[in-house]
């Protein structure tokens, strides 16, 4: 069985640098809602757009990131909103699902469920 360094040691530089800002941006939000003032320089607050949380990116990370996400869900349900996670605004996360979905690029793995949002934002 392999560690898990053995393990990270398989992905792209492109996954490891969205599995960093996921983490990264999980670990802001939770020190941010725990109200922790002495976090590191790194995680101090989490990225904002104006009162959004999230950060827009390029439509190629979006795209990256979407398609990475989707093949990574959390349980047995790709939402568009869990890309928020990854550090997206909900207006990308949103228009990139729908643009990959509507393009038959967007898959998920075998028995998992996605909902990209067709009747529009919940």
């Amino acid at each position: 069985m392999a560690s898990e360094w053995e393990e990270l040691e398989k992905l792209s530089k492109d996954e490891l640098i969205i599995q960093l800002v996921l983490w990264k941006n999980l670990y802001a939000t939770l020190r941010d809602e725990k109200g922790d003032k002495n976090c590191p320089w790194y995680a101090v607050k989490p990225k904002m757009t104006g009162d959004e949380p999230g950060e827009p990116t390029t439509k190629k990370w979006a795209e990256k990131i979407a398609q990475y996400g989707a093949m990574h869900p959390k349980d047995g349900l790709f939402c568009w909103c869990d890309l928020m996670d990854y550090g997206l605004t909900e207006d990308q996360a949103y228009s990139v699902c729908q643009k990959l979905s509507a393009e038959g690029k967007l898959k998920v793995p075998e028995g998992t469920e996605i909902d990209v949002g067709q009747e529009g934002k919940e």
